[in-house]
């Protein structure tokens, strides 16, 4: 508040002692807005009632603006109301940037609400008011609200635009809606929208999430011909959709043609590639790109182990999953339970039944989270081995667990 306070009496000193006027405010507002200072921004429109200045709504909209960059939704919807309460009228650039303050908030209740306010109130619905509340619903996973309202659009008289479509794709794509997320993507070739990346690989993201690796694949070899550059995030979800798939031979082609064409890998682009060749049985290929991966500036995670140790074990390479845990160890990334799990299981298949039992004692000492599956594959490995008390031992234990568990969610 001191620094406003300090620039209006600079300014009124500076006119010779004529009023302060509001616009001059206002630009100072804009600025902190653009600066994403929205604390600044609010005390500039704090301080003009004490310097005989009354906000209006061009004051209000660039400080609710601010609010909405620095992603403080709950100030923008005190703003709003406080415009009623001064007789200040919202306008659709009140109204559409408080919308979107709720949208980078994940409040998409709030936002169709604020849409409707604006319906009520005969305020011009634009297509920005459009998009920020579409792309609210997006987020919220709310995928029949964004359809809805990309389809009133017309009746609006408003062209819904790439933005429009692609925030109503994402939103199939979150509600698993593959079909739908394709049909868009169609419609807007239709409507002579021009997709893009964006577009694109939110529908291609729909498709992995389903598992239809195929119409995924057909995607991204279209972007190209549409002008488009496929960017990390349109591969790392085609090589995810291979991998549900069990396609791990095309999910390899992917991952080279990313480096060939010099597309920023990221740690995701590496995961999903492990996981397709765990999922594939290619222990090998699995363990090249995990020790490849500093190579590429890009340090492992327990993901990366995980899937690597995984591959291991369905291979039945028991001394390289436990290398790969000690491993995990030394480059200070902490083994969960899905990586001590398939470390187990890799010494169960090996009949290595003490190196599974050093495990299973080694995730109770350090606190990690046991499941059915560490217990059976602990159990399993004590029966190959012939000791049979430690595997009803174990077995008992596992009993004792789930009524422990039962008893908590009960409760």
């Amino acid at each position: 508040m001191n620094w406003c306070r300090s620039c209006a009496k600079q300014r009124l000193k500076e006119d010779g002692g004529i009023k302060l006027e509001d616009s001059n405010c206002t630009v100072g507002i804009s600025t902190c807005a653009r600066a994403k200072m929205w604390q600044q921004a609010l005390k500039l429109l704090e301080v003009m009632p004490e310097m005989k200045l009354q906000p209006n709504v061009i004051s209000y909209n660039a400080t609710i603006s601010a609010c909405e960059k620095g992603g403080q939704w709950p100030q923008a919807l005190k703003l709003l109301e406080a415009m009623r309460e001064m007789k200040v009228q919202p306008n659709v650039i009140s109204y559409s940037a408080a919308i979107s303050a709720c949208e980078k908030g994940g409040q998409w209740p709030q936002a169709l609400k604020l849409f409707e306010a604006m319906r009520k109130g005969k305020v011009s619905l634009d297509v920005i008011s459009y998009n920020a509340t579409i792309s609210a619903c997006e987020k919220g996973r709310q995928w029949p609200q964004a359809l809805k309202l990309l389809e009133a659009m017309p009746e609006m008289k408003l062209l819904p635009n790439v933005i429009s479509y692609s925030a109503a794709i994402s939103a199939c794509e979150k509600g698993g809606q593959w079909p739908q997320a394709l049909k868009l993507l169609e419609a807007m070739r239709e409507m002579k929208v021009q997709p893009n990346v964006i577009s694109y690989s939110a529908a291609i993201s729909a498709c992995e999430k389903e598992g239809q690796w195929p119409q995924a694949l057909k995607l991204l070899e279209v972007m190209p011909e549409m002008k488009l550059q496929p960017n990390v995030i349109s591969y790392n979800a085609t090589i995810s959709a291979c991998e549900k798939g069990g396609q791990w031979r095309q999910a390899l082609m992917l991952f080279e043609a990313m480096r060939k064409g010099k597309v920023a890998l990221d740690v995701i682009s590496c995961n999903a590639t492990i996981s397709s060749c765990e999922k594939g049985g290619q222990w090998p290929q699995a363990l090249k790109l995990l020790e490849a991966m500093p190579e590429m500036k890009l340090q492992p995670n327990v993901i990366s182990y995980s899937a690597a140790i995984s591959a291991c074990e369905k291979g039945g390479q028991w001394p390289q999953a436990l290398k790969l845990l000690e491993a995990m160890r030394e480059m200070k990334v902490q083994p969960n339970v899905i990586s001590y799990d398939a470390a187990i299981s890799a010494c169960e298949k090996g009949g290595q039944w003490r190196q599974a039992l050093k495990l299973f004692e080694a995730m109770r000492k350090g606190k990690v989270s046991l499941d059915v599956i560490s217990y059976n594959a602990a159990i399993s490995a004590c029966e190959k081995g012939g000791h049979l008390r430690q595997a009803l031992k174990l077995l008992e234990a596992m009993r004792e667990a789930m009524r422990t568990a039962a008893t908590s969610f009960n409760r």
